[in-house]
Order: C-alpha cells, then structure tokens, then sequence
C-alpha cells in the first residue's frame, strides 16, 4: 500500500503565522520554482491539485503542501525528481522571486478573474478581509497562553532531566541505528510540520510518517519536557554521521521544538506520543520520558496535569477561532469565485501541466 506524503510548511502559533516556505526549494541549486499569485477563491489550491495529480500518474513521487489554515487545500507541490516546486505565493506565507526567470516564474491567476467585477465588490473584500483578520489575531492570543502554560510545565520539570542519561541514550541510539558512514559528508537537514494547529482541530498527517518509514518508535511525553531535546540529539547525530534526516516542528514552539522525527534512509521515525495530538500509530516500541526524569518529578505533578489542562481548553479556543476565520474566508472566496473566468484558467492548467510533464 502506498501513501501520500504530506507536510505543512506553515504552523499557526503562539507568536502567530510562522512559515517555514523557504524549505520548498534551494534557489542556489537546479531547480524550478512556480510562485502562484492570486486572490482567494480563484484556483490557486485546485491548479495544485491537478499538478499533483498528473505527476503521480507519471510516475513521480509528490509531496503535498497543505494549509494549516485549511487542511482541504493546498498551499504547494513538491516533485523532487524534477526539481520543481510549485506554491502559492500570497500573505501570508509571502514568496517572491530571488532570480526571476531563471530559477522562479510567476503564474497570475488573476489574469483570469474580472477586475470590474471585483471593483464593485472592493467594500465586501475588504470588511471580510479585515474581518477574518481579527479571528486570526483572538487565535494567537489564546495559543500565546497555551503557549505559555507549556513553557511553565518544562521550567517546572528542568531542574529533574537526567542530561547525561538522555545524551547517553542518545548516542548509544545513533550508533545502533544510524552507524557513522565511512568518508561521507554531513547529510541534508530539511524541516517541516506533520501537526497543525487547523479550523478543525489538531491534524497530524500519519500517512507520511507510514510513507518515509517501516518502523515507528514512540515517545511518550506527556508534558513535553524531555522529546524535544532527545529528539534533536538523535538527529543532529545522523546528520552528522552522514544521514538525510526530516526534523518535523512542533506547532507550539515550531522554531524550537522537534516534534517528530524522520531518517528515510533507514526507514526509521521517531514520533512523539502526546493525548493532546490524538496520534494512533503502530510503534515498534515505546520510550518513555519518565526514565530521563528524577523520581522527585513526580511531587510536582497535579501542577503539571493543571497547566496541561488548561492549555488544552485555550487551544481548543484558538481552533474555535481558527473555524470562524475559515468561515469568513469562505464567504471572501465566493466573492473572488463569481468573479473568475474557470473556463480559461481550466484551459490554461491543462497546457501548464503538458509543458511542465513534458520537458
């Protein structure tokens, strides 16, 4: 059986948007980069779709970009044996060519909408606009908090982590499993999301870790104090042994946190267990984050269970405001939709999609 691989490249959080958009492709390599500008509604996610689409059929393997603000649609498409990405462009995970031409392009859609037509629709676009941007802004207020209650939950248990019995572990893991390649250069380190904080609740894509890997370990860790760190140990050791290696972020600390973990080489992943991300996977094995704390953790832990609770209740507000955005942005779509002319942009796709399978 085989699966689709799916990432988000962008993660709502409590300091807000963060986009990670400049993993989708090396402007300084050989490579081919489709930047898609446009409004909503206008066709950006379903141009993407069928790209994607007609790249499997061909044989090429895709990766799908989807949107943290709407786990239906696509924000990008990856096809690494070509070379070529293919993303959407616009706020808020803007892009913008660094070598015009030469390594990026810019695909208008709106060349296929009416601008009369949306003229007259300016006052309507902008109240939904701005509307939908104050959702977005109660989100993050109520993800800073969550965000806030995690913090205090690992200040709380740093004093009692075993540092040397989890970097121990670490490397006697790496060396079992990821042993040091003779007279091999440092592997690639590439980031991406698996979770996502969405509009409709917390998304966790298990189809790519099933995709990229054979054999699944767990680690369980509650509070999130210990799988992080061990997490980042064991894969900054397979970098350095010489293996490709996927640090999947954390949405709550997504410029800090390694949620979860990806070796393909080794067919080998490294996920963290949490009840806040409802993950049901099948582990090989399970390490549990109590072996790396001392016994006296365990004193604090109506604090932590506390805390925990309460940034669950505070996340599960941000999602609520992370619906209602959606519905606004719906409403803002339909707008842009009325006003596009499908018949030619289904032409044009289809010719876009010849040319760039053909070359």
């Amino acid at each position: 059986m085989s699966f689709q691989r799916k990432i988000f490249l962008a993660a709502n959080s409590p300091s807000g948007f963060v986009s990670f958009f400049d993993e989708l492709y090396n402007p300084y390599r050989n490579c081919r980069a489709y930047i898609i500008k446009g409004g909503p509604g206008t066709g950006k996610s379903s141009f993407m779709k069928k790209i994607a689409a007609a790249a499997e059929e061909k044989g090429h393997e895709v990766t799908r970009v989807f949107c943290s603000s709407d786990p239906q649609s696509l924000d990008g498409v990856m096809i690494p044996s070509l070379s070529v990405c293919v993303a959407d462009g616009t706020a808020p995970h803007v892009l913008e060519p660094r070598f015009p031409g030469a390594v990026e392009n810019i695909v208008n859609l709106g060349e296929f909408w009416n601008e009369k037509e949306l003229f007259q629709k300016s006052d309507e676009i902008r109240s939904l606009s701005l509307e939908n941007s104050i959702f977005h802004r109660r989100s993050s207020r109520f993800l800073s908090a969550a965000g806030a209650l995690f913090q205090e939950n690992e200040r709380l248990l740093a004093p009692y982590v075993l540092e040397d019995k989890l970097s121990g572990f670490a490397a006697r893991f790496c060396a079992r499993e990821t042993p040091k390649k003779k007279h091999a250069a440092p592997g690639k380190k590439s980031v991406c999301l698996l979770s996502g904080i969405t509009p409709q609740g917390i998304v966790f894509f298990d189809e790519t870790v099933k995709a990229c890997a054979s054999r699944v370990i767990g680690v369980e860790d509650e509070y999130g104090c210990v799988s992080g760190r061990l997490l980042e140990q064991i894969g900054a050791c397979a970098v350095k042994n010489g293996y490709d290696v996927i640090f999947c972020r954390c949405p709550m600390k997504p410029k800090e946190d390694c949620e979860h973990l990806i070796i393909p080489e080794v067919s080998l992943a490294l996920v963290t267990l949490k009840s806040l991300h409802g993950i049901e996977l099948s582990v090989a094995r399970t390490v549990h984050a109590k072996r790396f704390l001392k016994d006296g953790a365990v004193l604090r832990s109506r604090r932590l269970l506390l805390n925990r609770n309460l940034a669950a209740e505070l996340t599960e507000n941000a999602i609520e405001m992370l619906a209602k955005a959606k519905a606004v942005h719906d409403e803002l779509e339909k707008l842009y939709t009325e006003s596009m002319d499908f018949k030619k942009l289904n032409n044009f796709t289809e010719e876009f999609i010849f040319s760039l399978l053909a070359e």
